[in-house]
């Protein structure tokens, strides 16, 4: 977990965004998954991929938040400091935005992760074996 967040920062700082540094995170714990542990470790393939996708809304936030306020300490342009900041705020707004949708989507598959690993593939918490002989 630690080098995922420090991976998810460097990479945020890169690619500036972060549903791309959740994107190549799974990836490469999926890679992992199939290779080297086994299918076990797709709940946490997606544990960490979450964990990634925070740590770099995190970053995203914090590198906004000290570009505002290093620009306010540098005495810049009223305008431009307006334009920065409705900027960050969108950016803000867009960076919770795709958390609140990428946070339920990953619930979904998680959900559906433990219903297949305790061999309920409908998706309910009943027992599905209706056909099984008793």
């Amino acid at each position: 977990p630690l080098a995922t967040i420090l991976i998810s920062i460097v990479l945020q700082k890169l690619l500036k965004s972060p549903v791309l540094v959740a994107i190549l995170a799974f990836a490469v714990y999926l890679i992992l998954a199939f290779t080297v542990y086994t299918t076990d470790f797709l709940v946490n393939a997606i544990v960490y991929t979450i964990l990634a996708f925070i740590t770099a809304v995190i970053t995203r936030t914090i590198c906004c938040l000290l570009r505002r306020f290093s620009c306010n300490s540098n005495g810049c342009d009223e305008n431009d400091n307006t334009e920065d900041l409705s900027g960050d705020i969108a950016d803000l707004r867009t960076s919770i935005r795709e958390l609140e949708t990428s946070i339920a989507g990953l619930e979904d598959n998680i959900q559906t992760l433990s219903n297949l690993l305790s061999g309920n593939s409908c998706g309910c918490n009943n027992n599905c074996n209706r056909w099984a002989r008793r």
